[in-house]
């Protein structure tokens, strides 16, 4: 921890006689392509990741492949480029999913005759269902399917009496887990062991002559090997006439550090830097769990000349629900010099929903502008938004308030920086983006507040004014750090596993959310992600521990201590180790089936000694050596 204050202290005092376009260049530029790229990260519920070799590639995501959608563009004397997200593409039903219309199909669970998928089968020995179909887990379930290594064939016929070859048409999917699915008989999707939601896929111009005015029928089957089961399907045509951002800009350069991820565009005759961080210092309880992240951006010609610009950045009330179906509601507000756009569900179920492959329906999402020449933000129309932009290069007019309760409504939440003309010289700027969850964790059966708030004396607006007052110093602060989680990589393993360290770091940072008990100890929960939820599993807190037992002991002991706790409060008797304290976000016990007693034990039996090794003395353990003593009993036996 001294070693790391130290070198922090003097890198930012040399930082800060750098230019401000320093903050748009990586410290270490880097080669590794990693898997999925953090955007706009803080926790498991408020993670937004591009998992795509281009930025502009495909919609951002959180962890869980839900649609978190950020779109950005860059408008270039009156020449709209894309160098963030893609546009969703506004689709009309024709045969809508379980979102819009609790469809009718046929099906059975026993293996069909041959042609079962073709159209003229007779399916009327079948059962009719209502869709989805599935296990009681699964969103918007009305038919029952479930069970380990168990099948589902369904028919489902729909009508089509304007059929126009010349539109493009979308077939959308979710299903868990091996799926295949025909139109009037012809194979369009073939799956092996995965489990998807919202798979958008758009028909071919073969796909499309296997449709035929009036009847058509979508057979499908899904295999369930283990675990949940699902099936929901439809088709759609694209709305006509929506203005969408179809001009790519031509990606240059990606890095990825540990607070920051950067990228180099061209847009026609200028170039775009764009920076997205995330200020997870370690060092700074307060920075490392605010929930809001920076987006820099910088333009400068690339012909000399002059160009007329500006900058543009969306996303929608969809960032702060788990189902797209969730009622939400949307406003404008302006507080001590900053603009925002506010979102979140209308019913605010806070802390109610938990397990794994979830995101977090309560709390609201923020875009935030600092007031200046140029910039704005507003809330309106989907489409219309992105007709201002580029008709203009300014925003539609806002509303001051919009609810949604169907999906096709969703509004556009959106931010302008109008630079005008752009000189040799570049223009730059950032904005914020953050999430107020207000509370994150109920901890013995009490909800607690994110460690940012300090038991609610501090507010979203005020972490928003300190992260704008402090903008410079903390970009700095977040260089030195990525400095020193490269450099440190590198002497221990070379320039490969620094990049690897490097990647990693926003991963495990986000993965946990800090927050105190009503004894004022320090907790830092991770999610078990794509596992099975557990909230503080013991078995993930030793895997990260050398990031914590280096940079900040603090953190470590905070994931120990509710562990200890739970045995020393007579609640967890077992003369081992608990395996976890629940199912995030809910912390009230240990959830798992089945005991993990040697492993848990020994883990925390380790961590304890390389706490007293690291800090020099027994202290930490001295507080909990009975519970050690038992536990050390337990693993010599």
């Amino acid at each position: 921890m001294k070693k790391l204050l130290t070198v922090m202290v003097f890198s930012v005092g040399l930082f800060a006689n750098a230019q401000t376009g320093n903050l748009f260049k990586p410290v270490k530029e880097v080669a590794l392509r990693t898997p999925s790229v953090p955007i706009v990260v803080s926790d498991p519920h408020f993670s937004i990741w591009s998992p795509y070799d281009k930025l502009m590639e495909g919609s951002t995501e959180h962890w869980t492949t839900a649609k978190k959608p950020l779109v950005g563009a860059l408008r270039v004397d009156g020449k709209v480029y894309r160098f963030l997200g893609k546009d969703q593409v506004a689709l009309i039903p024709i045969a809508p999913m379980t979102n819009v219309e609790r469809w009718e199909a046929a099906y059975t669970n026993s293996q069909p005759a041959n042609g079962w998928q073709e159209f003229q089968f007779d399916d009327s020995s079948w059962k009719k269902g209502k869709a989805a179909f599935g296990s009681r887990d699964m969103p918007r379930v009305r038919t029952e399917w479930k069970g380990d290594n168990t099948d589902i064939y369904i028919r489902r016929t729909f009508e089509i009496n304007d059929l126009d070859l010349t539109e493009n048409i979308f077939l959308i999917y979710s299903h868990d887990d091996v799926f295949e699915l025909y139109l009037n008989g012809e194979r369009l999707v073939a799956t092996d062991l995965v489990w998807k939601n919202n798979v958008n896929l758009k028909l071919s111009d073969e796909a499309k002559k296997k449709l035929r005015s009036g009847k058509n029928v979508i057979a499908a089957h899904c295999h369930n090997t283990t675990g949940g089961s699902y099936v929901d399907f439809g088709l759609y045509r694209e709305k006509k006439n929506a203005v969408t951002f179809d001009n790519e800009a031509i990606q240059k350069s990606v890095d990825v550090l540990a607070t920051s991820s950067y990228y180099t565009f061209t847009c026609g005759p200028v170039e775009l830097d764009v920076v997205f961080t995330a200020p997870q210092l370690i060092d700074d309880l307060d920075l490392l769990s605010t929930p809001i992240n920076y987006i820099s951006y910088r333009v400068r010609p690339l012909d000399k000349k002059e160009h007329d610009v500006q900058f543009y950045i969306e996303t929608t009330p969809e960032l702060a629900v788990n189902e797209t179906t969730q009622p939400t509601i949307a406003r404008t507000l302006s507080k001590n010099g900053i603009s925002y756009v506010e979102a979140g569900t209308i019913n605010q179920p806070i802390c109610d929903r938990k397990g794994d492959l979830i995101c977090a329906d309560w709390g609201y999402v923020y875009l935030g502008s600092v007031n200046g020449a140029g910039k704005s933000v507003s809330l309106g129309d989907y489409s219309g938004m992105k007709e201002s932009f580029a008709k203009n290069g300014t925003l539609a007019s806002s509303k001051t308030k919009w609810i949604t309760r169907r999906e096709e409504n969703t509004p556009a939440m959106a931010y302008v920086h109008n630079f005008g003309t752009v000189t040799k010289d570049g223009k730059d700027g950032f904005m914020m983006i953050g999430y107020d969850d207000i509370y994150s964790i109920e901890y013995m059966y009490e909800k607690r507040m994110g460690y940012w708030k300090h038991d609610g004396k501090v507010t979203i607006f005020d972490a928003f004014e300190k992260l704008r007052d402090n903008y410079q110093s903390i970009m700095e602060r977040c260089r030195a750090l990525d400095e020193l989680i490269y450099s440190d990589a590198e002497k221990a393993g070379g320039k490969k596993y620094a990049e690897i360290c490097s990647a990693a770091y926003r991963q495990v940072i986000s993965a946990h959310k800090l927050f105190t008990d009503k004894e004022g100890n320090l907790m830092w929960f991770s999610k078990e992600n794509n596992s099975n939820g557990c909230i503080n599993t013991v078995d993930l807190t030793y895997p990260s521990a050398p990031l914590f037992l280096v940079y900040n002991p603090d953190l470590e002991k905070a994931m120990m201590t509710s562990i200890f706790e739970y045995s020393a409060s007579g609640r967890w008797n077992k003369p081992f180790a608990a395996h976890d304290l629940g199912t995030y976000p809910i912390a009230n016990g240990q959830v798992y089936g089945g005991d993990m007693p040697i492993e848990e034990s020994g883990n925390m039996v380790i961590l304890t000694a390389a706490i007293s090794k690291i800090e020099g003395n027994a202290d930490y353990a001295k507080k909990y050596w009975d519970i050690l003593t038992t536990w050390t009993n337990y693993l010599v036996e």
